[in-house]
């Protein structure tokens, strides 16, 4: 356009969208446990609701349910549930009748015995040939149930309607349907035709679940190879891990090993940890005193990426019948909850700790601790046999007078004295990393050239200014807060020639307030 008089000309141009990231990088929960029902797959629950329905609600021989209460008690909101299960659990199934013979077989999708509560029941239409498939589950008779003519009380859970069993290429047939859709049972029909009855059947009730024997420790650790092939590695998103009540649940079981069995599902949950981007949430068995809590904390691998919390605590018992009943309970979900309320509330920067970590289910603590108890789980020593010995920090539970039971620590396993050692700062890291892969993703297949660093330069800077912002990063200015290199010095022509894009960020993370120091004079004189 040219211009052949003074004045005011606008030219409107097109800009491109913001680039956004395109995955999470918030973190969420993630919990393997034995548990009485539910599938043995990665499984995303929302809520405790969500839980019990797919899961089943508290259970005294199954205390990992009250580990995944505490963690949605607690601030919790996303938990990837991994269900264990010993050899022999097996599925629930039943025949599918036709004239002469039988169509198939409905089996439960989960193993275990409480897929023998599942039953089906298929009704004829005014349709010929189209039926109505019915997934019914019995209940205790204390629920609202439906008491049928087998005198069983149950209440509808699915219910598939106009399916065909003649015809295996059509749309409506039963198989396809009902695999496709189905929460709780798969059919497997060998032939076609169409059921015993056009008009109402019998309910046929799934038989043959089992549970098969109680998990062992290799039921659990076997969860968290670190080979690339765990369940966990295929959610694209950091991950709170946590395996709470694990010792409560060989104790119940009556596995004599229950002590050697933690500590190698905690080690496996840290070496997963230190293999991605996740965090491990280690605790204790019970009744331990301070120095064997401190001893098993330095057991364990020094990890950046996990961190320990003692002691258990006592929350009103779910399953007893008296009000005033209490059950105690090991500390892992409830501060995985603390963790992901704190993320939501303020950011992964904020330490999970201090007056505003309380732990709102808790009762009472399972041990009281002394100023010198206190010192001892911070610095990670104790005095044994005259001599001092040296370990790891432990994030101690205590009672606040005012702010109830807090978490008081916010250590990781890695005490090195660089940022490695703080929760929040680690976490701070986790989040960001994921946060640059997702928003760099669009550089993928681009030209690799100064326009594509230019636009890399843009985005990273524009989203560590964001958490500097928030809070996230130290410095009175985005120059003294973080950098963001990206030009022919990092991206020689040899590296450009192999497709790679070179980006160089440095953070100044902020680090927590762990001690105030107040000093006091006294004002003498006139």
């Amino acid at each position: 356009m040219t211009y052949g008089r003074p004045g005011v000309y606008v030219n409107e141009t097109l800009i491109p969208a913001p680039i956004e990231a395109s995955g999470s990088a918030d973190a969420a929960g993630a919990i393997v446990g034995a548990f009485p029902q539910g599938p043995s797959t990665v499984t995303l629950v929302t809520s405790w609701f969500d839980f019990t329905q797919q899961f089943g609600g508290y259970n005294a021989s199954y205390p990992a349910t009250i580990g995944v209460n505490q963690f949605f008690a607690n601030g919790g909101s996303e938990l990837y549930v991994r269900r264990v299960l010993g050899s022999g659990a097996a599925v629930a199934s039943v025949t599918i009748p036709k004239s002469g013979g039988n169509l198939g077989t409905a089996s439960s999708k989960n193993k275990g015995a409480d897929s023998n509560n599942f039953r089906i029941q298929i009704t004829g239409t005014s349709v010929a040939n189209y039926y109505n498939l019915t997934v019914l589950k019995e209940v205790a008779s204390t629920y609202l149930g439906t008491n049928n003519a087998d005198g069983n009380n149950d209440v509808i859970v699915e219910q598939f309607t106009n399916v065909v069993f003649n015809s295996a290429t059509s749309a409506d047939y039963a198989q396809t349907v009902v695999n496709a859709t189905s929460k709780y049972i798969t059919l497997a029909l060998s032939s076609t035709g169409t059921p015993t009855t056009q008009e109402i059947t019998a309910v046929l009730p799934l038989t043959g679940g089992a549970d098969g024997s109680a998990p062992v420790v290799g039921d659990y650790t076997g969860v968290f190879a670190t080979d690339g092939s765990s369940e966990f590695d295929a959610i694209d998103r950091p991950l709170v891990v946590f395996a709470p009540n694990i010792h409560e649940k060989f104790v119940v079981d009556g596995n004599a090993s229950a002590d050697a069995h933690l500590a190698s599902v905690h080690d496996a949950l840290i070496a997963w940890a230190n293999s991605g981007s996740g965090f491990a949430i280690i605790d204790t068995a019970p009744s331990l005193t301070v120095p064997q809590a401190i001893a098993y904390i330095t057991a364990r691998t020094a990890s950046s990426r996990a961190a320990g919390y003692y002691p258990h605590y006592y929350v009103q018992d779910p399953i007893a019948r008296s009000a005033q009943a209490l059950r105690k309970t090991a500390p892992a979900g409830a501060i995985a909850g603390i963790y992901l309320s704190t993320d939501k509330t303020y950011g992964p920067f904020k330490s999970p700790a201090g007056v505003s970590a309380n732990i709102r289910t808790a009762v009472s603590l399972e041990r009281a601790f002394t100023p010198a108890d206190l010192d001892s789980l911070n610095t990670g020593t104790y005095v044994s046999g005259g001599s001092t010995v040296y370990g790891d920090a432990v994030n101690a539970i205590r009672n606040l007078p005012g702010a109830g039971v807090v978490v008081m620590g916010a250590r990781t396993l890695l005490q090195d004295g660089t940022a490695n050692k703080y929760v929040s700062t680690r976490r701070s890291l986790i989040y960001i990393t994921k946060q640059l892969q997702n928003l760099t993703q669009f550089a993928v297949f681009n030209n690799n050239n100064a326009k594509l660093w230019s636009q890399l330069r843009t985005v990273v800077g524009v989203f560590l200014n964001e958490y500097r912002n928030q809070g996230g990063l130290r410095g009175n200015s985005p120059a003294e807060a973080y950098y963001v290199k990206i030009d022919s010095q990092i991206n020689t022509p040899e590296s450009i020639a192999q497709g790679v894009v070179n980006i160089q960020v440095g953070v100044a993370l902020e680090y927590p307030a762990e001690f105030v120091v107040i000093n006091l004079s006294q004002i003498t004189g006139n």
